[in-house]
């Protein structure tokens, strides 16, 4: 039985829950999100006002009590029947309250796109809720929210930089004339002091679509992994290897958009 229908079940055994977790998200349109960090068939999570309910085999029950901004009543079907779920932002709690932070994010990534959750949205939830389980954990996840993200792999890949030490880069950036603001080119991750950025998973028409212009204008711009195959951890050290390139610090065999190849010293530089 999948979530959604669990969720119906839900509502006929709990008429006063609340559906929340990854399945809340499904519902919030977090769909490859959830099915990315592996909860696509997880236990429907069902939030209570009172105690003493049981779980059942794919329903999972905790009481709760919540207050009615968190709360969302969501059409379900034609008869006008509707299921609670939680909000967004609270939506985002109960996930980093369960998941690792990376996980976390990548589901609070497509929150955060589809309905504009901010960190200062969910921090106010964890302060409301300061003494309550896995708050810290809510805070860490918040900290990293980007609704640039646009795809799981690509929050990946930026926390991955972060997690690298790397220089932060701005994300989901179109780079604009100083004249007139006319669009010259976007870039999945970018670092504008250094002119540089990056493309991740983008089909290589797509990233020339993107970069042609910028690349007429001195930037610096490299394509990776566009056919979503390599690790992510690899494409992390791709990007590195590529800033290291732009700022003249080691050399690998990692071509630019212009399949230039420059030349590798004997003792390149490591990233922990």
């Amino acid at each position: 039985m999948d979530q959604v229908t669990m969720a119906r079940v839900a509502m006929l055994r709990h008429p006063e829950g609340t559906i929340a977790g990854t399945t809340a998200a499904l519902f919030h349109g977090a769909i490859d999100a959830v099915v990315d960090v592996g909860r696509g068939s997880a236990s429907t999570e069902v939030l209570v006002p009172a105690s003493g309910a049981r779980s059942l085999a794919g329903l999972r029950v905790r009481c709760a009590d919540l207050p009615a901004d968190e709360v969302v009543e969501w059409p379900d079907g034609p008869e006008g029947a509707v299921l609670r779920l939680t909000s967004p932002a609270r939506t985002m709690v109960e996930v980093a309250r369960a998941l690792p932070t990376v996980e976390a994010v990548v589901v609070g990534d497509a929150l955060a796109r589809r309905w504009g959750v901010t960190a200062a949205d969910v921090v106010a939830l964890a302060d409301r809720h300061t003494g309550e389980r896995g708050m810290a954990r809510v805070r860490a996840a918040a900290a990293l929210l980007h609704r640039g993200s646009d795809t799981p792999r690509r929050t990946r890949v930026r926390l991955g930089v972060l997690r690298a030490r790397l220089p932060p880069p701005l994300v989901d950036v179109v780079v604009t004339r100083a004249e007139g603001g006319a669009a010259v080119g976007s870039l999945d991750l970018s670092w504008p002091e250094r002119s540089c950025g990056v493309l991740v998973d983008r089909h290589p028409d797509v990233a020339w679509a993107c970069a042609e212009e910028l690349l007429a204008h001195g930037w610096e711009v490299a394509s990776i992994g566009w056919r979503g195959e390599q690790a992510v951890d690899e494409v992390v050290e791709d990007v590195a290897t590529f800033l290291a390139r732009v700022d003249r610090l080691r050399w690998r065999d990692l071509p630019d958009m212009r399949g230039r190849f420059p030349r590798r010293p004997s003792a390149p530089r490591v990233f922990d």
